[in-house]
């Protein structure tokens, strides 16, 4: 390479390097507006189809009635008049008459092509039944008349079927498009955003002696997490809703491809969704000191043993022995979904770190008047100068970022946020190539007036 074409390089760099910050701002912003316009064109779509759909159900809602009401001919020929028999049509003629009010409260325009041919055949049927009622007979003419009608009627209504069909057809694909792109766009919105963080962690612009811009930035910063997370959240929470409309119709036939194409949307959306909560989780931290807590009688034993049986088939996964010694005080007091996210979060990190063939143990136990439970592992464990910096907002130690194990950087921070509200204590004892064991102490009882309820 020749010295001029390493100077071009080399300048293309540093522009690069001064404006990655602009550059990832851009980005999170256009994948937001992405995002959030491929949702809400996804959501109008889908509405669309469904209203078409329905359309579709009651226009063959009146090729039944009509059916039926011609069905009354025949049994004329067969049996006769009776009473019970005029009250049947009468009845009859009252559904269709209902059925096609339906097509045309939803539809006008579709209702106008059909009325001609429905009002005909109507009072022809009519006409042809009471002129049974007085003479008993129907002549082979009027007979024919009325098959005429009836034909054209039943051309009509299919014509009406098949162009819904056809609208179906497209719209639904258009709005799985969408929602797919949604999920993309939200993707790689929260991936600029880790970005970002990280960037701005590694960069140590901020230091002691601007304190006061550091205060600022972070605000800025989860301000911008904040209200980015609740944008997020709405798109997502419709792109699941109409996912599992999707799934559940059982009008649209999806192919075997279409089916594995929306479980791969449904499981990202979903994946996206615990990791807006997680950052909303953080923000509240950040924003008001302790979480709130939903205080009441928890059986710790019990809520271990759950959360370890709901881990086993990922320890199974990579053969990994995975055990649980219980020994805590029957019941102690604090929030069972926040005490169960914080055992969640140490087995399934003990379990990501540890080798095939390892070794997990879980452990209760009362110990000078605190609650313990206590997550141990045969891993790769962890340096000194990664312990100190292990429950940090989005820190991931290098061993992890070289072993591509995924994660966002969030999990011990929430853990530690957790343990803090229920005013207990975590720490992490671990030798490097040997094993990590994480502790967690608690109270048995809350101090009311510490945390919010």
């Amino acid at each position: 390479m020749s010295p001029r074409r390493r100077r071009q390089l080399g300048r293309g760099a540093t522009w690069l390097e001064k404006r990655k910050q602009t550059l990832l701002y851009v980005l999170a912003a256009s994948s937001l507006t992405a995002a959030v316009a491929a949702a809400a064109v996804g959501g109008v779509l889908l509405r669309h189809a469904a209203d078409v759909e329905r359309q579709a159900l009651r226009t063959q809602a009146l090729a039944g009635a009509v059916v039926q009401l011609q069905s009354f001919s025949l049994r004329v020929q067969a049996k006769g008049v009776t009473k019970g028999l005029v009250a049947s049509r009468k009845g009859a003629l009252e559904a269709t008459h209902m059925a096609f009010r339906n097509v045309r409260a939803h539809d006008r325009a579709a209702s106008d092509r059909i009325r001609r041919a429905y009002l005909s055949y109507v009072a022809a049927s009519t006409h042809q039944f009471n002129g049974a009622r007085a003479s008993g007979l129907t002549s082979a003419a009027e007979q024919r008349r009325i098959d005429r009608e009836l034909s054209r009627l039943e051309s009509l209504i299919n014509v009406e079927i098949r162009r819904l069909e056809r609208v179906m057809r497209v719209t639904n694909p258009e709005a799985r498009l969408a929602l797919v792109s949604a999920v993309v766009a939200a993707a790689l919105l929260v991936c600029s955003l880790i970005w970002q963080f990280e960037l701005q962690r590694r960069a140590g612009r901020i230091d002691r002696d601007h304190a006061a811009r550091a205060e600022e930035l972070s605000r800025l910063r989860e301000e911008f997490v904040a209200t980015v997370s609740h944008e997020l959240r709405t798109p997502l929470t419709s792109i699941i809703g109409y996912l599992d409309l999707i799934k559940d119709d059982q009008v649209v036939n999806l192919t075997a491809e279409q089916q594995t194409f929306l479980a791969v949307v449904e499981r990202n959306a979903e994946r996206l969704h615990e990791l807006v909560g997680d950052l909303l989780l953080v923000a509240e931290t950040d924003a008001g000191g302790r979480l709130s807590l939903d205080l009441q009688e928890v059986d710790l034993d019990a809520l271990a043993t759950d959360r370890v049986e709901s881990a086993r088939p990922s320890a199974d996964a990579k053969q990994i022995q995975l055990n649980l010694t219980r020994g805590a005080p029957e019941r102690i007091q604090g929030d069972p979904f926040r005490l169960g996210q914080m055992m969640d979060n140490l087995v399934s990190n003990a379990i990501k770190f540890t080798e095939v063939g390892g070794t997990v143990r879980v452990r209760t136990a009362l110990r000078d008047g605190l609650v313990l439970f206590e997550v141990a592992d045969t891993g790769p464990g962890i340096s000194p100068a990664d312990q100190a910096q292990l429950f940090d907002r989005f820190f991931r130690s290098p061993a992890a970022i070289q072993q591509a194990i995924r994660g966002t950087g969030l999990g011990l921070a929430i853990t530690k946020a957790i343990v803090d509200a229920h005013q207990g204590s975590i720490t992490v004892e671990s030798a490097v190539g040997k094993h990590s064991t994480f502790r967690v102490q608690l109270p048995q009882t809350q101090d009311h007036g510490a945390v919010p309820a």
